[in-house]
């Protein structure tokens, strides 16, 4: 009896040692925004308007044989703003494009690692326009976003943080007929990669 007993027991070791998982996550997010403001003239008042977007995203992972573990988080805030006055004529024009991606591959095998990624692409444009008249016509643009990983394994723990703070702003004002023209872009990536277990 006591022989059978040690057999299954390690038959049960046996099998435990040699079991693997693996789990691959992605999240991914895109912010498309487009702020348009068109001023025909007026001796009285203004035009505004405003876009404003959030995004946030986190995923993770833990597994108690390997004690492999892994956080992601990503968050990102846009706000646009134009506007116009004046009795002359104004154009302005925005747009920005903001995509962010992030995977989580684990396996819980010592010997194959995972590798944890996250990437931020960011473009953005902005056109002020005044073709003729008296008048003021602005806009600014804002991101804010942040990228965070960390990772634990047997041997410790580990982790990453990226940061993108952009503002692009511009301002005609004029007193005579002129046609200024006032454009600015601006183009962003980011990217950052860890291993998620022992090399």
């Amino acid at each position: 009896m006591r022989r059978l007993s040690l057999v299954v027991t390690l038959g049960v070791f046996a099998w435990a040692a040699g079991a693997q998982a693996f789990v691959g996550r992605s999240q991914d997010f895109e912010i498309g925004a487009l702020n348009r403001v068109d001023w025909a003239g007026g001796a009285i008042g203004s035009a505004r308007i405003e876009n404003q977007a959030r995004v946030a995203q986190q995923q993770d992972f833990s597994e108690r044989h390997s004690r492999l573990s892994g956080v992601q988080t990503e968050r990102g805030s846009l706000t646009q703003t134009l506007t116009a006055s004046g009795p002359g004529l104004s154009t302005g024009r925005q747009a920005a494009r903001i995509t962010g991606s992030q995977d989580l591959p684990v396996e819980s095998c010592r010997y194959a690692p995972g590798r944890m990624q996250q990437d931020l692409g960011l473009k953005m444009e902005t056109r002020l326009f005044k073709p003729s008249g008296v008048g003021t016509v602005s806009g600014t643009q804002t991101y804010h976003g942040a990228q965070e990983q960390t990772r634990t394994t047997w041997y410790g723990s580990s982790g990453q943080f990226q940061s993108v703070e952009i503002k692009q702003s511009g301002t005609i004002t004029t007193e005579n007929d002129i046609d200024p023209t006032v454009r600015n872009s601006v183009i962003v990536n980011l990217h950052q990669s860890q291993g998620m277990g022992p090399q």
